[in-house]
């Protein structure tokens, strides 16, 4: 049976009229139905209910009834953060930053968000047609700047219908989380600046569909973090997990400041970049008014290119697109220019921008064999079956090229490859044979587009290769787009590219 408990209702009895904390009484509803094995916790219809932060649990929705509005309290003595056996007063921060000495050190990284499910909690979600409205005072040095809705740790969320206004901070900062669907979701009505929409940080199995973000920063964006020095208090990146697997669809994204899509790529300090890859992202039938990518990091120690593969793109309608989107290395793109060079050639650093596919009893890779001195790029597969390991790059000119490789082939029949993305049409092959040895295949593409490059097995033979290291060597060109627009907001000059031909 479900469980369904009303907090205007004994023994919680929220008073609904918007002048007097009903924190503790939402609180109570939202724990007696955990302990009751999961349920739902309605604001009524109409309602207004002030409150300090809200903690939500395992197996809880919250549901807003039609005109149910949450509303943010001014008072900072009606705050509290979880600890293990239940939870404890804690006075948010105020102000814009909380050190000199940190970049962008935002204070509602450390105040914990006013919706908040921790590490550990499933299957939570916020529903219905009521409003999440936070503090709209107007002294940015006062007010307590906490994000409406966030969470870490946390397996299997619903954020759905709700509205979310007034605010000025982060929208929602879903952070290294999983099974997440945000839909019909309207936010809008920021003030005071940095008002992201959806800063969706290290996280998988995403869907942010028909929502209707008009912001003050940057809308949605994919985050890959490791070490921010930012973190400590309601989260941390350094435990990082691929962003992956995240769909994006039928939004309306507007930004009065930055970008309205916007991929940040920012893992590549970790040791293993497969944990702090973005890949796997499908983008289509949106309205998008700006699409750019963040791609200086000011925390970083190394500086290269992060790891970003399998992005697609689709029935977008763009106003614009920064350069820097251009300018990245995203191997296996859709719908725009990816990379213009093979990068980790040597696979030190993982599988990272390699892509890998193979049929039944295949098997591409990367292998960590014990006593190694780096990681091996593997391909195998039984007859009948194929095998590849290899990157999807952006070939703009028809000048030659040579794909230049060191891999051994173990027994079967292998070869390095370069095949038009979108045909399927193999443009040049080499055969790689017996044992370790260099091999370099000359080529030119026959017209400038994305090409799949690497080493894959015949598909006839059972086959087996390594590959020790590959690159790209050859001219390439800029691209033909032409500035348009040039956009000064006072802090800095956007150049925005459009009318631009996939």
């Amino acid at each position: 049976m479900q469980n369904i408990v009303r907090v205007d209702d004994a023994p919680f009895s929220a008073s609904g009229g918007g002048l007097i904390s009903d924190r503790a009484a939402i609180q109570q509803a939202i724990d007696t139905v955990n302990k009751l094995g999961g349920g739902t916790v309605v604001l009524s219809a109409g309602k207004t209910y002030l409150s300090g932060g809200i903690i939500l649990k395992s197996n809880v929705e919250l549901h807003f009834e039609d005109g149910a509005v949450l509303l943010q309290s001014p008072d900072p003595h009606d705050y509290v953060k979880p600890v293990k056996d239940g939870y404890e007063p804690y006075t948010p921060l105020t102000g814009h930053n909380y050190s000199d000495k940190i970049k962008w050190s935002h204070v509602w990284y450390k105040n914990y968000p006013f919706i908040f499910s921790p590490e550990g909690a499933h299957d939570i979600a916020v529903t219905g047609s009521g409003r999440i409205q936070m503090d709209t005072v107007s002294d940015e040095n006062t007010v307590m700047r906490i994000c409406p809705i966030g969470f870490y740790r946390v397996k299997g969320v619903v954020i759905s219908d709700v509205t979310i206004a007034g605010y000025h901070t982060y929208a929602m900062m879903p952070y290294t989380s999983e099974r997440i669907l945000i839909k019909n979701v309207k936010i809008g009505e920021w003030s005071l600046g940095n008002c992201d929409g959806v800063c969706l940080m290290n996280c998988r199995d995403v869907r942010i569909t028909g929502c209707d973000m008009d912001t003050g920063d940057d809308s949605v964006y994919i985050f890959s973090s490791y070490r921010d020095p930012r973190g400590g208090e309601w989260w941390s990146s350094d435990e990082p997990q691929p962003s992956t697997h995240i769909e994006i669809d039928n939004n309306r994204l507007v930004s009065n400041r930055c970008k309205a899509f916007a991929i940040i790529p920012w893992g590549i300090d970790c040791p293993e970049l497969e944990k702090t890859e973005i890949s796997d992202v499908y983008v289509h039938d949106n309205y998008i008014q700006t699409m750019g990518v963040w791609l200086y990091n000011p925390y970083a120690v190394r500086k290269d290119d992060p790891p970003i593969k399998n992005l697609r793109l689709e029935n977008n309608k763009i106003d614009a697109i920064e350069k820097n989107f251009f300018d990245t290395a995203v191997s296996g793109a859709v719908g725009f220019h990816s990379m213009t060079a093979l990068h980790n050639g040597n696979l030190r650093d993982g599988d990272a921008f390699w892509l890998s596919s193979c049929g039944e009893g295949g098997f591409a890779g990367v292998v960590r064999p014990e006593n190694a001195g780096m990681p091996l790029g593997r391909i195998e597969s039984a007859d009948g079956g194929r095998a590849a390991l290899y990157q999807g790059i952006y070939i703009r000119n028809c000048e030659k090229h040579t794909f230049a490789v060191r891999a051994r082939c173990d027994y079967g029949k292998c070869r390095v490859f370069v095949r038009n993305s979108d045909s399927g049409e193999l443009i040049a092959s080499l055969p790689v044979d017996g044992g370790e040895g260099r091999y370099s295949l000359s080529f030119s593409v026959p017209a400038p587009g994305n090409c799949d490059i690497g080493i894959e097995t015949d598909g006839e033979t059972s086959s087996s290769a390594i590959l020790f290291s590959a690159n790209l060597c050859g001219g390439d060109g800029f691209p033909g787009y032409s500035r348009v627009e040039n956009v000064d907001d006072g802090e800095k000059i956007i150049y925005f590219y459009k009318d631009f031909k996939y």
